[in-house]
């Protein structure tokens, strides 16, 4: 059997339809482009919900994990006596599953 590129070709053509160019409603949607084939762009667009995450992801990554001064409080309280568990509580907070 042969195998006709030329067939191969065409029929992509008619499979594959060149994406849709319409512009982005705004700026702030975080539209991306890149220059395509034949002078065409390709496009992203993201969502307001993905730009959302995208931005509280930025927010928290600026966070730093370990908050030094409420780990130098507790130390303190340590030290000084002045810490207490109360156990009944973290029992009753394990079990009805609470953070």
């Amino acid at each position: 059997m042969r195998i006709d590129p030329d067939k191969i070709s065409r029929t992509q053509r008619k499979i594959v339809a060149p994406a849709e160019t319409s512009a982005p409603s705004s700026v702030e949607a975080g539209a991306v482009s890149a220059p395509g084939a034949a002078g065409q762009a390709d496009q992203v667009v993201l969502s307001q919900r993905a730009v959302e995450i995208q931005r509280a992801k930025e927010a928290l990554s600026r966070i730093p994990e370990i908050r030094q001064n409420k780990v130098a409080a507790l130390k303190k309280r340590i030290q000084d006596g002045n810490f207490q568990i109360d156990t009944a509580t973290i029992a009753e907070r394990i079990l009805s599953g609470r953070p």
